[in-house]
């Protein structure tokens, strides 16, 4: 897994317009980094730990909520939130660098 700089990341507008520098981590320090794109696209990835964080979550909730519906009977419930499971799962991957686990999900829903 390769390691991200963590957040909080911002943004701020440059002298050119329409373009946005993102930053995070301590460029002080050398663990930094600053880079310059389109406000859309600087906006969605200092967003990006954040995102991260919240996916991690949505994972845990889904493996709960999972084994609720299974207890409960509730079948369609479960298959739909294990569905989703594995999208959210994919996403952290594809994030965290782990294409081995994004190779092996996209095989399993090809068959």
């Amino acid at each position: 897994m390769t390691e991200h700089t963590p957040g909080p990341w911002r943004i701020q507008p440059t002298s050119m317009k329409g373009q946005f520098l993102v930053a995070g981590g301590d460029l002080r320090e050398g663990d930094g980094f600053s880079l310059q794109f389109s406000e859309g696209n600087a906006r969605l990835i200092a967003a990006a730990p954040d995102l991260l964080e919240v996916a991690k979550l949505l994972e845990r909730s889904l493996v709960y909520e999972i084994k609720k519906s299974d207890l409960e009977g509730d079948e369609e419930g479960a298959r739909l939130k294990f569905f989703t499971l594995a999208e959210v799962r994919e996403v952290i991957a594809k994030a965290e660098g782990d294409e081995t686990t994004i190779t092996l999900q996209h095989r399993a829903t090809e068959q």
